[in-house]
């Protein structure tokens, strides 16, 4: 059956979200349940195929990562102030915002679309409401891929959000064509729709590849800190 004699019901397509699942990634959520309570994390997570160092390597080839690390020295000295003595924490801020798009949302965004173009696929499509779109886009058109966005914009009169609109127009001056819809179960399901129909990637936030591109801000915040102040951070 074609894809577009297939049945559009909410019903028939979540009936067959895990087949989409597996198309659009290449990974099948089911082969990690162990049990209707238990789930094999750690064993989905190697699935993807990348150690830490590459996620590193892949992200450094598209300006993700690597961010500075700031002191925010009057707040440490307000905290001390207030601390028992010998106490009182050091208190640093990361600027995710120096990443590719300005958010650290780029770090996901930006496995997803490695994993996308190396897999052999056209485009990558994912549902947001906000700054992910943006790293979806930039990301996707880096690696020359296409990218349809799907984003939370109406809220349940109809009214558009001017910070969510605005968010659209960051995704569409990076090559993103963008279906703004409202608030609710609509954004899943026309996510299955488009990548059904398309043959696209799936660039979602919570894929695995989403996830494990997140898992270096960790480590850069831990070594920053060794690297600076000679002690690991707790």
């Amino acid at each position: 059956m074609r894809v577009s004699e297939r049945d559009l019901s909410y019903a028939a397509v979540m009936a067959r979200k895990n087949e989409i699942m597996m198309a659009s990634l290449g990974i099948d959520f089911d082969d990690f349940i162990e049990s209707p309570i238990a789930f094999d994390y750690e064993r989905m997570m190697r699935a993807t195929g990348f150690s830490l160092d590459e996620v590193a390597r892949i992200q450094a080839e598209v300006k993700v990562g690597n961010t500075p690390i700031y002191e925010l020295k009057n707040l440490t000295a307000a905290v001390r102030a207030f601390a028992a003595h010998g106490k009182g924490a050091t208190i640093v801020v990361k600027d995710e915002a120096a990443n590719a798009s300005g958010s650290f949302k780029a770090r996901r965004a930006s496995i997803s679309a490695f994993a996308a173009h190396r897999k052999g696929y056209r485009g990558v499509a994912t549902a947001t409401s906000g700054n992910y779109g943006a790293a979806g886009a930039s990301q996707a058109a880096m690696r020359g891929l296409k990218c349809i966005v799907l984003q939370e914009v109406f809220d349940s009169h109809g009214v558009a959000q001017p910070e969510i609109v605005e968010k659209s127009r960051a995704c569409e001056a990076y090559g993103a064509e963008v279906q703004r819809l409202s608030v609710g179960p609509e954004l899943f399901y026309q996510l299955l729709i488009t990548l059904e129909r398309t043959g696209f990637f799936n660039g979602s936030l919570y894929t695995p590849y989403g996830i494990c591109g997140v898992e270096t801000l960790g480590v850069e915040v831990a070594e920053q800190v060794r690297k600076r102040y000679g002690k690991t951070p707790w």
